[in-house]
């Protein structure tokens, strides 16, 4: 278990992950965080599945990188580890939850903290199955035969723009707004994050990224890329030098998660 270094990787014989966070060519600090953890003990695997995370901080360098280190290592504590209920769907939320509540204490009784936040996207594999827990405008795609869906809602003001009909998808690309959150994990004592869940398919490959990595790619060119390249860390090392070469105008992180086999 971990936070995220500048590029790292799991190669176990049912899941392949690799991540990699950047801070860009603009950007002083790297506010960005991920982290993950897949059970060596196949016991632990089965009852509890193995979790992503990724986390995009807000409030200033300080604050922002505190945020989302914060969230992204309790939340992995927590679920591991901490008394929950033993309905991995129910304890991921009470994870979810203890961690939002865990940001937003340290925002009110640290000065250097004041007003922190962070976004905070989650996949849990386990079994057959994957699920969800949401806050913030960081994302999770899944590439599935051949076609690029979005799993996750931004909470942002450009998101719901999109969804009202009120601009168009290559509107909110350039938005001037675009940046603006709507719902962050830290805001407020409780924090309730959209869930959702699915079925798992052999060769399924889930993308949980920041929003720098759209900023200068759209998600069908992120597709494409991946089915060339494959995920790999050279990959994805070589994806977001692409993109500080297109301006890297923000921090950027990206977690690959590849099922190879899923349990019959």
């Amino acid at each position: 278990m971990g936070g995220s270094k500048p590029g790292e990787h799991y190669t176990p014989e049912s899941l392949e992950a690799y991540g990699l966070s950047d801070k860009g060519s603009v950007r002083l600090n790297n506010e960005d965080y991920f982290g993950y953890y897949i059970p060596a003990d196949v016991g632990l695997k089965e009852k509890r599945g193995s979790l992503f995370a990724v986390s995009d901080g807000v409030g200033g360098s300080a604050a922002g990188e505190a945020a989302s280190a914060e969230a992204v290592n309790v939340l992995l504590q927590e679920y591991y580890f901490s008394r929950h209920s033993d309905r991995a769907p129910e304890r991921l939320k009470d994870a979810f939850h203890c961690t939002a509540l865990h940001v937003y204490d340290l925002s009110v009784s640290h000065s250097s903290a004041r007003n922190m936040k962070c976004t905070l996207t989650t996949l849990l594999v386990m079994q057959n199955h994957f699920f969800i827990t949401h806050v913030g405008d960081s994302k999770i795609l899944l590439l599935r035969n051949g076609s690029i869906i979005q799993l996750t809602k931004d909470h942002n003001l450009v998101g719901k723009l999109l969804r009202l009909g009120l601009i168009t998808a290559e509107d909110a690309r350039s938005h001037p707004d675009r940046n603006i959150l709507l719902r962050a994990v830290g805001e407020g004592p409780l924090s309730v994050p959209d869930f959702s869940s699915g079925t798992l398919q052999p060769g399924d490959l889930f993308c949980l990224i920041t929003d720098g990595i759209l900023e200068h790619a759209a998600a069908e060119e992120l597709k494409a890329f991946l089915l060339e390249k494959g995920p790999s860390r050279e990959g994805l090392a070589q994806l977001i030098a692409e993109l500080n070469r297109r301006g890297g105008c923000d921090n950027m992180t990206i977690l690959t998660v590849k099922v190879n086999r899923v349990p019959c």
